[in-house]
Order: C-alpha cells, then structure tokens, then sequence
C-alpha cells in the first residue's frame, strides 16, 4: 500500500509581497493626493492587471482590472462605480474560490461602502488599499516562515 502526501504551497511568494508594497503605497498616495485619485488609481488597476498576467495567476481578474483602470483614467466622475465592479468582482472570486472567506467579505463591503458613499470615496478606496496591503504582506511573512521550517 503506498501513501501519497500532497503539499500545496503558493508558487510564487514574491507576488504577494509586491502586491502589498503596491497597495500600500496606493493607499497613502490616494490619502495624500486626492485630486489625484483618478490618476492613481487608474495606474494601480493597471498595474495589478499587468502583475496578474505576469504572475499568470488569473487572466480574468487581470482582464477586469485593465478594464475597470483604463475607464477610470478615462472617465474620472465614474471612479466609485467602476472600482466598485472591480472590487464586486474580486469578492466574489474570493468568495466562490475558497468558501466564504473572510477577504471577500470584507472585500464585498468596501465595494457597497464606496458605492453609498461617493463624497469619501479617496477615504474608503484608500482604506481598502491599506487593508489590502497589510493582509497581502502578513500572508506574505507567513509563507516566509513556512520555507524556513
């Protein structure tokens, strides 16, 4: 009789810690430069649409991401609604991937957030961002700690 063991790791640690140095930085620029917001977001979607297709981790979410930062680049007054969808999209990858997870929760909330809310919307996009960031470098430090076991 043979025994299998079966070991599912995250291939590429170092996306994570991108993505996180990225959000975070967006997120204080967002906070910092709000008359800017359109341009920084606009560049952070494209951005992660662009890691995503580097990565090759999920052509969909990247698709949706180039998408949702080129229409907002373009037309600025629409930036709630269409990183609202982006957001709404990603909660429920989130969500349907791995259970009812706690990021697409959270994510899913942020989204119905800056939809009710568009007079703050640097506040809660930024406050997204942060939350982002922090949750992607903390799983990055944990999967640091499992290779060095």
């Amino acid at each position: 009789m043979q025994q299998f063991n079966m070991q599912f790791g995250e291939a590429q640690p170092g996306r994570k810690f991108t993505n996180g140095l990225v959000a975070l930085a967006t997120g204080v620029f967002s906070m910092i430069f709000p008359e800017m917001l359109h341009i920084i977001i606009a560049a952070w979607l494209i951005s992660n649409g662009i890691m995503q297709f580097f990565y090759r981790s999920g052509a969909f979410m990247g698709v949706v991401s180039l998408i949702a930062g080129l229409f907002i680049f373009q037309f600025e007054n629409f930036i709630p609604y269409a990183f609202a969808f982006f957001l709404i999209i990603m909660a429920f990858g989130a969500i349907l991937s791995g259970g009812l997870s706690f990021f697409g929760v959270v994510t899913f909330i942020f989204a119905l957030l800056i939809m009710g809310t568009p007079a703050l919307v640097n506040v809660m996009i930024a406050a997204f961002l942060i939350f982002y960031g922090t949750s992607a470098l903390f799983a990055w430090w944990q999967l640091r700690k499992l290779r060095q076991l």
